[in-house]
């Protein structure tokens, strides 16, 4: 590369980190008056535990204590550590929408579900970027995520509730203009959380929880506050955020009361959802786009939900996120993927790493995150036993070889005339298949024994079916078709 062209890459990056820059210079009045910790838009997990923080009841000090019981029973459970056992969690997507373009379709939410596996199971294709360094550090969950295949009431469903709303902004109506910080302040701390939270209510416009202890809930809406006496301006705060685990021996139950209005799950603002959404971030927020389009701002939400804390503690060097295996950093990575940063010294294993900006809990750019560490892993399923128990179900894959794994299941040719085929990579065995349409009727099922490939024809109208299928040792996936 000669000299000029070299020249002409670092003037179109400064112009790139310049404008960047100054878009986020535009949208910082509601940040910078209740003290938020960037001036960009964010993850708004921790935040709202701050929201949660009284000095009535230290919830931030009984958070603490709550991760560091588990990083205890870790500790003593580590030379018996085994991943043997694999979560399979239920998940319910609810879709809330004011505009068409917010009611997202299935194919990005089953994207977003595939990013959510790929992530936590490590099978995601960028782990062969992951640094030398940390190859001994990081590794497979052992957490995988299924579209809910019942409802609440015991009928079929596809794990996909859609609602349209009168709502157009869940982050509210801000009703003070220039100059009233200290209004501006207050009306933050008492009502952006509760706005957000309206998604997670039918009375509200957004849609019920369904049983927050057998589902992870994640709603998806608009989360931006529109602000009239600042040229009628969108702005978004949080990206995306989520509830914390609330089970926790050492809580009062005024607490617990306290927060029994904030439902347990996700809300991610719709844009962020899936890196196959056909919707962008409009300006003066369209610089975030390629950092964000990848489906991983849901698996840091999800690893908050599932007890994990941002990477650098949120905070300077001594904080710290209870992890022993993550390295410290004094700050997050501010949407950037610094690979020579070592903002603090650590030692884990006699090394002192550098920042961990392949992590999923930084904020770095979503297309250099790619690992979850053993400590967070850990952390997660620790979690699932004891402070969300009946979230999970648990299947031991103890003699269970690596090629019956749902990646296992090929389906194919998708999209498809009616005529399509399963194969299932060398398992051999019973399944039960059944294949459901789009409103959760039952079309096809039965019990099937492997072998190369089992071929259906299909004698139905054009659409998106399901085909979930259940093995006997206990798997279970759920793979769309196509029909033409």
């Amino acid at each position: 590369m000669n000299l000029k062209s070299k020249l002409l890459i670092l003037i179109l990056l400064l112009l790139s980190v310049m404008s960047l820059n100054a878009q986020t210079g535009l949208v910082s009045q509601v940040r910078e008056s209740v003290e938020l910790s960037t001036e960009y838009p964010q993850c708004g997990s921790y935040e709202l535990m701050k929201n949660w923080n009284t000095p009535a009841n230290n919830y931030l000090d009984l958070s603490n204590r709550l991760l560091e019981d588990v990083t205890r029973i870790i500790e003593v459970q580590k030379s018996n550590r085994s991943f043997d056992d694999l979560f399979i969690i239920p998940v319910v997507f609810h879709v809330v929408y004011n505009e068409e373009d917010e009611n997202i379709p299935d194919s990005v939410i089953f994207n977003q579900l595939q990013v959510l596996n790929e992530c936590f199971r490590r099978g995601n294709e960028d782990a062969a970027d992951t640094r030398a360094e940390f190859l001994e550090l990081v590794g497979d969950t052992k957490i995988e995520f299924v579209m809910a295949d019942i409802d609440p009431s015991g009928d079929p469903t596809i794990g996909i509730t859609r609602t349209s709303t009168e709502i157009t902004h869940f982050g509210g109506i801000l009703p003070y203009g220039p100059g009233e910080t200290e209004e501006i302040s207050e009306w933050v701390n008492d009502s952006l959380y509760y706005n957000l939270f309206r998604l997670t209510r039918s009375d509200l416009g957004g849609n019920d929880a369904w049983d927050t202890d057998a589902y992870l809930n994640i709603w998806m809406g608009d989360l931006r506050i529109f602000e009239p006496e600042f040229d009628d301006f969108e702005e978004i705060v949080f990206f995306a955020l989520a509830t914390p685990p609330l089970d926790h021996e050492n809580w009062p139950a005024e607490l617990v009361e306290e927060l029994a209005d904030f439902e347990q799950g996700v809300l991610i603002h719709y844009v962020n959802v899936g890196s196959n959404n056909p919707n962008n971030l409009p300006a003066p927020y369209a610089g975030y786009n390629a950092a964000t389009k990848s489906g991983k701002i849901l698996v840091h939400e999800v690893g908050h939900y599932l007890g994990l804390r941002h990477i650098w503690g949120d905070g300077a060097c001594p904080m710290d996120d209870y992890i022993s295996d993550t390295p410290k950093s004094n700050a997050s990575s501010a949407w950037a993927c610094n690979h020579f940063l070592n903002s603090c010294t650590d030692d884990i294993g006699g090394l002192d790493l550098p920042n961990m900006v392949e992590n999923y809990m930084d904020y770095s750019n979503g297309n250099c995150q790619n690992s979850f560490t053993l400590g967070q892993a850990d952390v997660m399923r620790n979690v699932l036993e004891i402070h969300r128990p009946f979230l999970a179900e648990t299947i031991s894959t103890v003699g269970v070889s690596e090629s019956s794994s749902f990646a296992s299941v090929q389906i194919y040719p998708n999209p498809s005339p009616g005529e399509f085929y399963l194969e299932f990579g060398g398992y051999n065995g019973i399944v039960d298949i059944s294949i459901y349409n789009l409103v959760g009727q039952k079309i096809l099922g039965g019990e099937y024994e492997t072998s190369t490939s089992i071929s259906f024809d299909l004698s139905v109208k054009p659409g998106v079916y399901f085909v979930d299928l259940n093995f006997e040792n206990g798997l279970n996936e759920v793979v769309k078709i196509v029909v033409e």
